[in-house]
């Protein structure tokens, strides 16, 4: 074995090393996090996560009709374990395996070995797009610390389960853009039925994101390649399949009455529960605009973008648990000008993978700009927008610091020529 190889050997020991720390810590804080949570919910009656337990509890008779040997009806138990059916399955399969004991702190650990891992994508993916090894080691520790994800993730929410799967589906596709892998194929199909289970709306915007950014970087590849067009074919091939996978499970979704829709139109039930967020919450804002019509919809956009990326501004004090969030939130908004310079850099880097995680960020910013309502949900679904500029927010931080350090050689050089001309004269 050559020098090389021992090198390349130990960087990648030194790289799994780094990853296992990365999942241990973001692991030991989550856990920590969802059983504080539920402790204070249940002994202090403090409102935390009230959303939480009715999944829980959901889980928990779910599982106890399996037990009988009954079939279940998730409708039975309202909208929510009908739109959240994956986390209430998950949960109900814990408690299945468990014989019915409602171990509770036992059920956030498990859980929160699951959504640990998404630190670890969001490095893999950062490494996907080129970025360096301290800037994806960043990104991940970004993600594994910030309170967001750390609650969202320790608690029994759909958020947990619906950041895992879009961290799975960036890394894959991302994987994809460089050549055929069939592995990535299977898990990307996958956790694209996976993510209908959580929060269906997603589905399709992340599919079509995936699709054209799977179909133009293969394009680029097959004209610089004599063997371009077998290449593109198979990709294509692949897209086809994500828009196979998207319309069958529309078409049970669309079946079992899963999809928004009334007599009156999408939008028009959409504005329905915009303004019922935004009336029922303390935290809620925009109370009286509507977004019932195209034309309304496109006005209201780019406020409903101002205030899905910024709320809650540093001087906008309300109940305690929006106080609480007030720092972080600024922190990120900081981290917005490095994202920019991040953006910039891995374009030119890695332009489609680039373009992929936008293109994901920017369906995201349009879905949520117009159902976000009040601080609450806004802080819960920009968590998602938040995973995936999370390696550009790195990559900036790198770049800064590289410009700096420059500057400082430029101008260390510069004084020492003046000093040495001063000195001969």
């Amino acid at each position: 074995m050559g020098s090389g190889e021992i090198r390349s050997g130990s960087a990648v020991g030194m790289e799994r090393l780094a990853l296992r720390r990365l999942y241990r810590w973001a692991f030991l804080i989550r856990a920590v996090a969802g059983i504080l949570a539920y402790g204070l919910t249940i002994y202090l009656d403090l409102p935390i996560v009230e959303d939480a337990r009715y999944y829980e509890e959901t889980g928990y008779e779910v599982s106890r009709e399996w037990l009988r040997g009954g079939d279940v009806e998730f409708a039975v138990f309202g909208q929510g374990a009908e739109t959240g059916r994956l986390l209430v399955t998950v949960i109900a399969i814990f408690y299945y395996l468990t014989n019915g004991v409602r171990a509770l702190p036992l059920l956030l650990v498990a859980y929160s070995a699951i959504t640990a891992f998404v630190p670890v994508y969001v490095y893999w993916f950062a490494r996907e797009l080129h970025a360096s090894e301290a800037a994806a080691r960043r990104a991940g520790w970004l993600v594994a610390l910030s309170p967001a994800f750390v609650f969202w993730s320790g608690s029994l929410y759909k958020e947990g389960l619906t950041l895992l799967l879009l961290s799975v589906i960036a890394y894959h596709t991302l994987r994809l853009q460089s050549g055929w892998q069939g592995r990535s194929v299977i898990i990307l199909a996958l956790c694209v039925a996976a993510l209908w289970g959580v929060r269906y709306y997603l589905v399709i915007a992340v599919t079509l994101a995936a699709g054209l950014s799977l179909l133009w970087a293969r394009a680029r590849s097959a004209r610089s390649r004599s063997s371009g067009a077998p290449v593109f074919l198979r990709q294509a091939a692949i897209a086809a399949a994500f828009v196979a996978v998207v319309l069958i499970v529309g078409v049970n979704a669309r079946a079992d009455h899963v999809l928004v829709e009334n007599d009156e139109g999408v939008l028009v039930e959409l504005d329905l529960r915009r303004a019922g967020s935004a009336r029922e919450a303390r935290s809620g804002y925009l109370q009286n605009a509507s977004i019932a019509t195209p034309e309304e919809a496109l006005q209201y956009f780019p406020l409903g973008l101002f205030y899905f990326l910024t709320v809650p501004l540093p001087w906008q004090l309300g109940s305690y648990r929006q106080n609480l969030i007030i720092p972080e939130n600024a922190f990120w908004l900081a981290l917005y000008p490095l994202m920019v310079v991040g953006i910039s850099r891995a374009f030119r880097s890695n332009l489609p993978g680039t373009l992929f995680l936008l293109m994901m960020t920017a369906a995201l910013c349009a879905i949520y700009a117009l159902l976000s309502a009040n601080v609450g949900t806004t802080y819960r679904m920009r968590s998602q927008v938040w995973l995936l500029l999370a390696p550009f927010a790195a990559w900036g931080w790198e770049e800064w610091r590289e410009r700096r350090r420059r500057k400082w050689r430029v101008q260390t050089t510069d004084r020492a020529a003046r000093i040495a001309r001063a000195g001969t004269r």
